[in-house]
């Protein structure tokens, strides 16, 4: 029988919650305004999360594994120091964020024994944003046990 998404998305933020619990990350949920983003604070080690985000999207867990990959980087938050920083903007802080957060939505994927073959089945089921496509198929090719075979491009 096929998982209802909305279970999946529930013990998959359980499992956030508690991965940062086990990591000394506070953290607090509100909903907000749909448009309010999420955060994280790194001298403090807390983040805040909007569970109303664009109206409980399906990328709510996505989001905070992408907080918690703030924190669990380690790297100086440039965004407390460069109010000129619009929020939305892409810089290698953000891409860093985004990939511990893909790399820890997929590790929990595995202990579920998921067994996701093809990228795009995993990107659907977890709800991996889109501009994370690329390096979903980049870490499937990456992991031997999988019978992904990325397309060669060019001649």
């Amino acid at each position: 029988m096929a998982e209802d998404n909305n279970s999946r998305k529930n013990r998959l933020i359980t499992y956030l919650l508690n991965y940062a619990y086990d990591h000394d990350i506070g953290y607090v949920l509100v909903e907000s305004e749909p448009s309010n983003p999420s955060f994280a604070i790194k001298n403090e080690r807390e983040i805040g999360i909007n569970m109303n985000w664009h109206n409980h999207s399906s990328e709510v867990p996505f989001t905070i594994a992408h907080e918690i990959g703030h924190i669990m980087n380690g790297k100086p938050n440039l965004k407390q120091y460069n109010c000129c920083l619009a929020y939305g903007g892409f810089d290698d802080e953000e891409k860093d964020a985004d990939i511990y957060g893909l790399h820890l939505i997929y590790q929990y994927s595995c202990a579920q024994e998921d067994n996701f073959y093809d990228p795009a089945a995993f990107i659907r089921s977890y709800a991996i944003p889109e501009r994370m496509i690329e390096e979903t198929y980049k870490m499937f090719a990456d992991e031997g046990e999988f019978f992904y075979v990325r397309r060669k491009t060019g001649s």
